[in-house]
């Protein structure tokens, strides 16, 4: 968490686990803290400048030069110049003092189950001086993002990542599953996380409230675009919703691997990739989806980053940029 990511000709080949776009750059996140970005939609790609070396899994940019990647040892790193430098806002340590310095201002005879739970909690954590792992942030503005991690671990800001409130106490979440994404689109935002857990941000009353699946095992994350969603995770698991996720409709796909990332396409249709280097397309709202051929596959980690029919895809052997395939017609595959 104090040592910088070391320099390599190879960053780009490395296993890579999280991608998004700011503006027209593509950013690349990694093992060892690597950091890799291009301009030139993949041809060439320069290293960052890290101030951390633990693993880094998820990043995202609210606009072209503001940006944040989050990992293990619970770092936050931030970037203002696109993704070509960063520095640490925060990481494990610091986070578990503000919780446990939080919830105890909040303690009293009149303290809800929930604030409770999570002072002990927090309090247990920071007591045997672990650093809970980060594995998703989010940024909806400039301004206001969440991380989210193991154990129910889940921050807000509103000010950029200067300061982070704590949030464990909202998440309807008292059996402390791990979240493994948080994603937006618009007024919406979801949490995905163990045993089929989904949560959904009730905004007026500052809440995550379940809207759990039938599924019992992981679900890795989330996609949305208009009034339909779809939540993916561990052997091929695929759930569609299209009423605000009250309800949820198992989607069959052609293999069992764990699908590990997705990206909405410009016209709103969803592409999923998954551990087998399988990627698979639906232009119906994730009622039905068909595999489709790309060029270099590999074991796929993440998907993010589409702009001008290109999507920048992570895994085993780095990152990539795939023309997004018509469908190939070799099967469909609907909900059950």
């Amino acid at each position: 968490m104090d040592v910088p990511a070391t320099p390599s000709l190879l960053a780009a080949r490395a296993p890579l686990i999280g991608v998004t776009r700011a503006g027209h750059r593509i950013v690349a996140v990694g093992l060892r803290g690597d950091i890799v970005y291009s301009d030139d939609e993949g041809r060439t790609w320069a290293q960052a400048k890290v101030p951390v070396s633990t693993d880094l899994v998820a990043v995202s940019f609210p606009d072209a030069k503001r940006g944040w990647a989050v990992g293990h040892g619970g770092v936050v790193i931030h970037t203002d110049d696109g993704g070509a430098t960063w520095v640490k806002q925060v990481d494990g340590r610091r986070l578990s003092e503000l919780a446990v310095n939080y919830y105890k201002q909040m303690l009293g005879d009149s303290s809800s189950v929930e604030v409770k739970r999570a002072f002990r909690d927090a309090k247990a954590l920071a007591s045997d001086g672990s650093s809970e792992a980060l594995l998703d942030v989010f940024f909806e503005s400039e301004k206001r993002g969440f991380i989210v991690g193991t154990f129910n671990r889940i921050f807000r800001t509103e000010d950029g990542g200067k300061t982070w409130i704590p949030w464990m106490e909202r998440t309807g979440n008292p059996d402390d599953f791990h979240f493994y994404s948080v994603h937006g689109d618009g007024e919406r935002i979801l949490l995905t996380g163990e045993h089929g857990m989904v949560w959904k941000l009730n905004r007026a009353k500052g809440i995550f409230e379940p809207r759990p699946t039938p599924y019992k095992g992981t679900l890795f994350g989330s996609l949305e675009s208009g009034n339909d969603v779809v939540v993916y995770g561990m052997r091929g698991s695929l759930f569609q919703s299209s009423d605000g996720c009250a309800t949820w409709k198992k989607v069959e796909v052609p293999n069992r691997a764990g699908i590990t990332g997705g990206v909405v396409l410009a016209d709103g249709a969803f592409l999923l990739v998954n551990q087998a280097g399988i990627a698979l397309l639906s232009r119906d709202g994730g009622n039905s989806f068909e595999t489709v051929k790309l060029a270099r596959p590999m074991s796929y980690f993440g998907a993010g980053g589409f702009a001008d029919g290109n999507v920048a895809l992570v895994g085993a052997d780095g990152v990539v940029v795939e023309t997004v395939p018509q469908f190939s017609h070799s099967a469909t595959h609907s909900v059950n």
